[in-house]
């Protein structure tokens, strides 16, 4: 039901974007932003509960990188689930749905999920310390780096298809 929900949704806005762009960017796209969202939320609402569990004032949050740890490995573990189903589902549908290979895409998945999280953090801290870039515009120049990669690395290496691979 909410599978087919999320493809009508996703098919009656693609006529703003189609000149612009494949639907299968689009897709991505898309549910690559509403993952990004459920992760900040998670992120937000975890690093409140850590922190008043911890006795932290609102004034001193930043303060406490545990409980930023804590909150960025259980919003990173919940959305590289929602973010594996969305991208499988919507964005890279013509993959293989085998059970054997969807454990395999899984495990890529991950790996790519984990790198770019990785990386993520390396190059805003990079453009910010080295190139003196605002935290803000570091985050947003990173991030639209990383999702150029991710996109390119989950579409030919996580749920690369025959044609797929003749499109290189």
């Amino acid at each position: 039901m909410i599978k087919v929900y999320i493809q009508q949704l996703l098919e009656f806005f693609y006529p703003l974007v189609k000149k612009l762009m494949p639907f299968q960017v689009y897709a991505y796209l898309a549910v690559g932003a509403v993952n990004t969202v459920l992760n900040i939320a998670l992120f937000a609402i975890w690093y409140w509960v850590i922190a008043a569990m911890n006795g932290i004032s609102m004034a001193r949050m930043h303060i406490d990188s545990l409980a930023v740890e804590i909150a960025t490995v259980i919003s990173f573990t919940v959305t590289v689930f929602t973010g594996f189903w969305l991208s499988k589902n919507f964005a890279f549908a013509d993959a293989s749905n085998e059970k054997k290979e969807k454990t395999k895409q899984f495990g890529k998945y991950f790996l790519v999920s984990l790198q770019g999280q990785f990386s993520d953090y390396l190059i805003t801290k990079g453009l910010i310390v080295l190139l003196l870039v605002k935290p803000v515009g570091a985050y947003f120049i990173s991030t639209f780096i990383m999702l150029l990669v991710n996109y390119f690395l989950q579409r030919y290496y996580t749920f690369k298809t025959k044609n797929s691979i003749a499109a290189i």
